[in-house]
């Protein structure tokens, strides 16, 4: 193979760019798709299953969690190899030959891991994971990751700002403002790893959902990155690997594991695999966010399903005087479920969705940003106004308690009543206690999972 020569400032063909880390797709693939299996036994060993309980979880068996553990290994061993690889093109001055992976990026996805995991087996509260989150975030902005992710869109937005309020400085490239740079991109890290680890988390409630989704944003990501290195010139060529490379091996690492998970599924990634893929997607979008707002735009077009499904329930807790933090079953995959589609009809239709937002953020990269920004805020809009024509906002009414046969007899004994399950948003105690065989839970608790 014939590497482009050092110093080289020319534009790169896909080939150059990609051939030398292809390696690192073959190498999280197959961890992924041989650990898989793996961690499936010892899951059902130590009895780390998922059971079902005839209201969220709906699947007729056990099913063994950490999945997620084997998609950490395969991007692991995926950015282990590139140690091993060239770089496509070596800068003069630069140390050495191969690829330089930020440790705290390593670190990060360690930490999120750890949180699952421990939330799958023991249980965790949203706080505390939202906490842990906010500790790999900071992980990265300590180290570099992400610490003049705002610069780019204030360079970009200040001198209009400053015309309209002659206070605000049209220019942040000297000193005085060094720490406002630092003190916004640390705080866009943060808002930007908890959001997706918690949009990815929410988005795990049917087989293969996550997954597949994810593989489609990661497809899309490495088409970015691949663009960005195609036409850098080699003046960064490490941020340019480093996206590649990150790419790759969230690519195979989910490709790996994706088999086994489609309906039926026989493994579940659990919280562990979920925020893992969320942490994964965050990284790749800050790195984009530090080079223009353009690329940033464009990596969250391609994560919108995670994104919206997120904001959709928020505003619905909101709308429903619920606590923004509480459960329920009025995702996107369960309203498509709910509206008589199966598991895996609901899983296709959402593998549509993710290649169409995947298409327009590939499409926002060929355009001016000011034209971006434009098609950005259409695209939202447009779908917001009819997510709440479908009526995926306003909550209905379906909060249901048992009446005991006794009472229903004295009352009217030729009246039965039929609750369609797919709307039942709360089961009060005693329901739970007979249709899960589950001790009750407190009252005015939900019976879902403490996803935030």
């Amino acid at each position: 193979m014939l590497l482009p020569m050092i110093g080289q400032t020319t534009g790169f063909t896909a080939d150059q760019v990609v051939s030398p880390y292809i390696f690192v797709f073959y190498m999280a693939f197959l961890i992924a798709f041989t650990f898989t299996p793996i961690m499936r036994m010892v899951a059902s060993y130590y009895d780390v299953v998922d059971r079902p309980d005839r209201l969220r979880k709906m699947h007729s068996e056990p099913v063994a969690y950490l999945g997620g553990v084997a998609v950490f290994l395969g991007w692991l061993g995926g950015l282990a190899i590139s140690q091993f690889t060239t770089l496509h093109s070596v800068p003069i001055g630069w140390p050495t030959s191969h690829l330089i992976i930020k440790f705290s990026i390593v670190l990060g996805g360690c930490v999120i891991i750890m949180l699952g995991l421990w939330d799958d087996i023991r249980g965790l509260k949203p706080s505390v994971k939202i906490a842990g989150q906010t500790v790999a975030a900071l992980f990265l902005w300590a180290e570099g990751v992400g610490r003049d992710a705002a610069k780019p869109l204030l360079t970009m937005t200040l001198p209009f700002i400053s015309k309209v309020l002659p206070f605000v400085p049209g220019n942040i490239d000297y000193p005085p403002y060094e720490w406002l740079v630092w003190g916004l991109s640390g705080a866009f890290v943060i808002v930007i790893v908890v959001g997706c680890c918690n949009a990815s988390n929410l988005m795990d409630g049917l087989d293969g959902l996550c997954g597949g989704v994810t593989a489609i944003i990661a497809a899309g990501f490495l088409f970015v990155a691949v663009h960005l290195a195609i036409n850098g010139g080699g003046i960064n060529t490490n941020a340019d690997a480093l996206r590649v490379v990150l790419g790759l091996a969230l690519l195979g690492a989910v490709l790996g594991f994706i088999p086994y998970n489609f309906n039926p599924a026989s493994i579940f990634m659990g919280d562990t695999g979920s925020m893992f893929l969320g942490f994964s997607c965050a990284v790749m979008i800050i790195l984009m966010a530090q080079e223009k707002p353009k690329w940033f735009l464009a990596t969250l077009v391609m994560f919108a399903l995670p994104i919206l499904d997120t904001a959709l329930a928020f505003i619905r807790r909101y709308v429903a005087g619920r606590p923004l933090f509480s459960a329920d079953k009025g995702h996107f995959h369960h309203q498509l479920v709910g509206r008589g589609f199966s598991v895996k009809q609901t899983v296709l239709i959402a593998y549509g969705l993710a290649i169409v937002f995947a298409l327009l953020g590939v499409a926002m990269v060929f355009v001016r940003t000011r034209y971006a920004v434009a098609v950005y805020l259409v695209v939202f809009g447009s779908i917001v106004v009819a997510a709440y024509k479908a009526g995926m906002v306003h909550e209905k009414a379906r909060i249901v308690k048992r009446t005991p046969l006794s009472d229903a007899e004295a009352t009217n004994s030729n009246t039965t009543t039929t609750i369609d399950a797919s709307t039942v948003l709360e089961v009060k105690e005693s329901d739970a206690r007979i249709l899960s065989n589950e001790p009750a839970a407190p009252a005015g608790t939900w019976n879902e999972p403490n996803r935030v």
